[in-house]
Protein backbone atom coordinates (compact mmCIF):
# COMPACT_ATOMS: atom_id res chain seq x y z
CA UNK A 1 0.00 0.00 0.00
CA UNK A 2 1.55 3.27 -1.21
CA UNK A 3 1.76 6.19 1.39
CA UNK A 4 -1.50 7.99 0.23
CA UNK A 5 -3.61 5.48 0.55
CA UNK A 6 -1.98 4.29 4.28
CA UNK A 7 -2.99 8.00 4.85
CA UNK A 8 -6.14 8.27 3.21
CA UNK A 9 -7.23 4.99 5.08
CA UNK A 10 -6.17 6.49 8.70
CA UNK A 11 -8.35 9.67 8.00
CA UNK A 12 -11.24 7.89 6.46
CA UNK A 13 -10.78 5.26 9.70
CA UNK A 14 -10.83 7.83 12.01
CA UNK A 15 -14.03 10.16 10.46
CA UNK A 16 -15.64 6.88 10.46
CA UNK A 17 -15.23 7.06 14.08
CA UNK A 18 -15.71 10.17 15.04
CA UNK A 19 -19.00 10.00 12.97
CA UNK A 20 -20.10 6.83 14.78
CA UNK A 21 -19.22 8.22 18.20
CA UNK A 22 -21.19 11.46 17.12
CA UNK A 23 -24.53 9.18 15.77
CA UNK A 24 -24.00 7.65 19.55
CA UNK A 25 -24.08 10.53 21.34
CA UNK A 26 -27.10 12.63 18.96
CA UNK A 27 -29.12 9.25 19.90
CA UNK A 28 -28.05 9.42 24.29
CA UNK A 29 -29.36 12.78 23.83
CA UNK A 30 -32.80 12.19 22.16
CA UNK A 31 -33.29 9.56 24.86
CA UNK A 32 -31.97 11.46 27.62
CA UNK A 33 -34.63 14.29 26.17
CA UNK A 34 -37.07 11.76 26.31
CA UNK A 35 -36.85 11.31 29.87
CA UNK A 36 -36.76 14.88 30.75
CA UNK A 37 -39.04 16.15 33.19
CA UNK A 38 -39.28 20.18 32.03
CA UNK A 39 -37.78 22.66 29.56
CA UNK A 40 -34.40 23.21 32.46
CA UNK A 41 -33.59 19.62 32.51
CA UNK A 42 -34.31 19.78 28.56
CA UNK A 43 -32.03 22.52 28.11
CA UNK A 44 -29.23 21.28 30.53
CA UNK A 45 -29.11 18.13 28.68
CA UNK A 46 -28.48 19.87 25.06
CA UNK A 47 -25.65 21.88 27.09
CA UNK A 48 -24.11 18.67 27.99
CA UNK A 49 -23.99 17.10 24.60
CA UNK A 50 -24.13 20.39 22.25
CA UNK A 51 -20.12 21.23 23.04
CA UNK A 52 -19.00 17.57 22.45
CA UNK A 53 -21.22 17.34 19.05
CA UNK A 54 -19.56 20.28 17.84
CA UNK A 55 -16.19 19.22 18.28
CA UNK A 56 -16.57 16.24 16.74
CA UNK A 57 -18.59 17.55 13.74
CA UNK A 58 -15.65 20.19 13.34
CA UNK A 59 -13.04 17.03 13.60
CA UNK A 60 -14.87 14.99 10.86
CA UNK A 61 -15.03 18.48 8.97
CA UNK A 62 -10.92 18.79 9.58
CA UNK A 63 -10.70 15.21 8.05
CA UNK A 64 -12.36 15.80 5.28
CA UNK A 65 -10.42 18.73 4.54
CA UNK A 66 -6.94 16.46 4.91
CA UNK A 67 -8.18 13.96 2.63
CA UNK A 68 -8.87 16.68 0.27
CA UNK A 69 -5.31 18.04 0.54
CA UNK A 70 -4.23 14.46 0.83
CA UNK A 71 -5.75 14.08 -2.83
CA UNK A 72 -4.23 17.05 -4.49
CA UNK A 73 -0.54 16.11 -2.83
CA UNK A 74 2.21 15.56 -4.77
CA UNK A 75 4.65 12.63 -3.86
CA UNK A 76 7.01 15.40 -2.90
CA UNK A 77 4.28 16.75 -0.49
CA UNK A 78 3.30 13.88 0.81
CA UNK A 79 5.93 12.95 3.97
CA UNK A 80 5.11 16.54 5.45
CA UNK A 81 1.61 16.01 4.94
CA UNK A 82 1.97 12.37 6.92
CA UNK A 83 3.60 14.23 9.62
CA UNK A 84 0.84 16.67 10.04
CA UNK A 85 -1.33 14.42 9.81
CA UNK A 86 -0.20 11.57 12.47
CA UNK A 87 0.62 14.87 15.16
CA UNK A 88 -3.02 15.53 14.39
CA UNK A 89 -5.05 12.33 14.37
CA UNK A 90 -5.53 10.84 18.20
CA UNK A 91 -2.49 8.36 19.18
CA UNK A 92 -4.45 5.43 18.94
CA UNK A 93 -4.60 5.68 14.95
CA UNK A 94 -1.06 6.32 14.76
Amino acid sequence: MSLKESLQRKLETQAERWSKELERLRADAETRMARAEDEKAKAEIQREFSEHMQSLEHRIDAARDKLGELKDASEDQLEQLRRRIDDWLPSNTN
